[in-house]
This record gives structure tokens, C-alpha cells and sequence, in this order.
């Protein structure tokens, strides 16, 4: 597998930025729960013996993964016929046709998109480039190691800012610039609240910026700033030992915003970044008020006897290995291996250490981050609260609780 180099690491994203979009202005988020949640129950009535060529919904290798994924996808908003359609043409994996496929699905609503706007029909427009970004990062999905996938995720950064422009409340592209390079956010407020309190988002490994709806935040009354993690999207640094100076930096440009309220700022990390939610909890505990690790890593699932573990998980469906050696920009998984430990907050030093308020979220029966590591942050240092939900997968995300309940108590510790 190959890795770009981190010379050229920004250089895949110059295209999708499109230069200076800092105030973009309204309408609302597109999200449609409760018809997401009707597409996502079509996986359960698949037939496995349609057709009679092996795809990745009828080969016994790949199905599990092929039906879960599918049904994330389904989730986000994919249509549920066009999304089989594309699993049941495809005999495997390659990053080109899988890319083609998805494409082909998201340039007609690209061009829909354009039609909207000609005829002045703001909404429509929105939903459209919103659903063509959508596709589009299916179509880089997990990680962009492949230029047919860096392709894709810059179409998918390009749609998404031109759907933001009708966002309301409205979205600011923050640019902070650090070590020579740029952090870049998403900054949004919520509406009739002068000063609100703010939370940082961060994470995972494959799911970046443009793929993330805040919209409960807001509502809630809590401005987000989503950024994406080292490693991940446009971030320009790897998912290293010291990543997390990325954070501090954000903070810092944070603080001198007087549309919001610096004293009362949390940060969240998910999946792959919750890592950061812990290590931010620790390092920045006197300007944090609040910190998540929602199905984070913190130390067992670093080390090598987890990380071989994961090669049995059929639910990534991609080698979950692969995407952490692209995130931390390793030769491959037996380099990656080598170098995880390093990872370690315990290794490091920290679980012992004060922290700010926490909260520690995940599903007991998660395949890729091990729960022992929920565990073990529970256990160590300042007291914390924690939910382990018992007959849940990663992050409990299938739980509808899981979610709402992180909402509300980010909103208790900052109110």
C-alpha cells in the first residue's frame, strides 16, 4: 500500500480548499434522521442468495463486513437500492472501481446541484451537494491511499463547502496556521445565544470533517469547532506519539473569539481521535471545562496482542489495520505494530496524572478499539464517569442513547 509523503501531504487538499471561504452563510443542516433510519433497516431484508457471481454481499469471506458497512453507509443518507447495487456489482475492494462506482453516483447530484442554484432554489442545492459529498467520500473510504480516493475526498470537500454556503445557522472555514502549515475547522453557532460555550471535535481514522452533522450540538446550545485529527482529512500531520500540539493551538485561537465563551469549552475525541479527548483532558485541565473519549484507544489497543487480535474482526470489512498504517504514515502493519506502543497514555505517563471533568463512552463488545481501555482510563488518576453500553459494537453507534446521552452531559459540564 502506498503512502503519500508528508512534503505532499497538504498538496492533496490545495484543490479542495478553494481558497479563502471564511463566512458562509445560510440554511440548515440536511439530516433527515428518521428517513436514514428507514434506509438502514433495508440491510436487514437483503437476499444473500441473489444472483449467482460472488459480490461482496454473497461471498462468505466478506459478507458480514460488506452488510455493516452497507448499512452505514444507508445511514448517512446513501439511497439503499443504489448502495446494493454497487456492493452487488463489485467482486472485492480494489480502490478503483470501488471509487468509479461511487462516483457515479454522486456526479448526477453534483450536476443537480449546479440546476438548483441556476434556477435560484437555495435548498435544493443544499441537499444536492450535500448527497454529492456524500458519495463522494464513500468513494474515498476508509483512507486516502489511493490517488483515486484523494481524488474523490477532494470532490467531496468541494461539495460540501459549496452546500455550506446555505447552512443556517451559517459555517465558518477557520484557517490557524501552525509549524508551516494550516489546522483547519468548521466553526459553527448556534442561533439566539450571545456568547455560547464552545466544543472541539476531533476523530476518527476514516470519517473526516465534511462527514460529521453537529446539528444536536447546536441545538443544544453548545458551538462546535470539528477539525479533523491527526492523520485524517486535511489535517497536515500524522497520528504520532506528539500529534496532540495540533490541539493546543485551536484552543489558543478559540480563546480570542468574543462571540464565544472560552471559559466553557470541552473537547470531544472519537473512535481513533478519542486518544485526544483523554490526553487534551489531562494536558489542557485548566482551560478545559469538559472532556469525552467516545470508543477511544488509550493504551491495550496499542499494543501488539490487540493489534493482531483485530486481523479476525469482519466488520471493518477492510483490513482495520490498513487505516492506521496510512493515519501514522507507517510502511505497513508490521511497522505499524512496531510503533503503536509509543502511542500508549499509559506508556506516556498520563493516566495517573489530573484531568479535567471526563467522560469515557464505548460498546463492551467493540472489535476494534478494546474495551479494556475504557477500563483502564476508569480506573486511573481523577474519578470519571463512564457508560459502557453491554451488547454494543464500536462507539455503541447502534445504540440511539449513545449519542444524545454525550450531548447532555458536555452540555451539564458547560452550562
Amino acid at each position: 500500500m502506498s503512502n503519500p509523503t508528508k512534503s505532499t501531504r497538504r498538496e492533496l487538499f490545495s484543490k479542495a480548499a478553494g481558497g479563502a471561504i471564511l463566512a458562509l452563510a445560510t440554511s440548515a443542516v440536511w439530516d433527515a434522521p428518521a428517513e436514514a433510519s428507514e434506509r438502514a433497516s433495508h440491510t436487514a431484508n437483503l437476499d444473500e442468495g441473489q444472483g449467482n457471481d460472488l459480490n461482496l454481499l454473497t461471498n462468505p469471506q466478506c459478507m458480514v463486513g460488506a452488510k455493516y458497512r452497507m448499512g452505514r453507509f444507508i445511514g448517512r443518507g446513501a439511497d439503499p437500492a443504489a448502495a446494493e447495487a454497487v456492493f452487488r456489482s463489485l467482486p472485492n475492494l480494489d480502490p478503483i472501481p470501488w471509487a468509479a462506482a461511487w462516483t457515479r453516483l454522486a456526479e448526477p447530484w453534483e450536476q443537480k446541484a449546479i440546476q438548483f442554484e441556476k434556477q435560484g432554489s437555495a435548498q435544493d442545492a443544499m441537499k444536492a451537494y450535500q448527497m454529492a459529498s456524500l458519495y463522494f467520500s464513500i468513494a474515498k473510504f476508509p483512507v486516502l491511499n489511493h490517488p483515486a480516493k484523494q481524488s474523490a475526498y477532494r470532490k467531496s470537500v468541494e461539495n460540501y463547502l459549496k452546500a455550506a454556503k446555505y447552512f443556517d445557522p451559517p459555517l465558518e472555514r477557520i484557517t490557524i496556521p501552525f509549524e508551516g502549515k494550516e489546522l483547519i475547522g468548521y466553526l459553527r453557532k448556534p442561533k439566539g445565544i450571545a456568547k455560547p460555550p464552545i466544543v472541539i471535535h476531533t476523530g476518527g481514522v476514516d470519517v473526516y470533517n465534511e462527514d460529521w452533522n453537529l446539528a444536536d450540538y447546536l441545538d443544544a446550545g453548545l458551538a462546535t469547532f470539528r477539525t479533523d485529527m491527526p492523520g485524517a482529512g486535511e489535517c497536515p500531520f500524522w497520528y504520532t506519539p506528539d500529534a496532540e500540539r495540533i490541539y493546543t493551538p485551536v484552543i489558543e485561537y478559540l480563546l480570542t473569539r468574543n462571540d464565544l465563551d472560552g471559559k466553557r469549552m470541552g473537547f470531544i475525541g472519537h473512535s481513533a481521535g478519542g486518544i485526544w479527548g483523554s490526553k487534551m483532558g489531562y494536558i489542557e485541565r485548566q482551560r478545559l471545562r469538559a472532556a469525552v473519549n467516545w470508543g477511544g484507544p488509550v493504551h491495550y489497543s496499542f499494543l501488539e496482542p490487540w493489534l493482531r487480535e483485530t486481523v479476525k474482526d469482519k466488520y471493518y470489512f477492510w483490513p482495520i489495520l490498513e487505516s492506521f498504517v496510512y493515519a501514522s504514515h507507517s510502511r505497513d502493519a508490521e511497522d505499524w505494530i512496531r510503533k503503536a506502543p509509543a502511542m500508549s497514555l499509559k506508556t506516556q505517563g498520563w493516566l495517573d496524572k489530573s484531568c479535567c471533568p471526563m467522560l469515557v463512552v464505548n460498546g463492551a463488545l467493540d472489535g476494534w478499539i478494546t474495551i479494556d481501555d475504557t477500563k483502564i482510563l476508569y480506573e486511573s488518576g481523577d474519578p470519571k464517569a463512564i457508560r459502557v453500553f453491554p451488547d454494543r459494537r464500536h462507539m455503541a453507534l447502534e445504540d440511539p442513547a449513545s449519542r444524545p446521552l454525550i450531548v447532555s452531559w458536555l452540555r451539564s459540564q458547560l452550562s
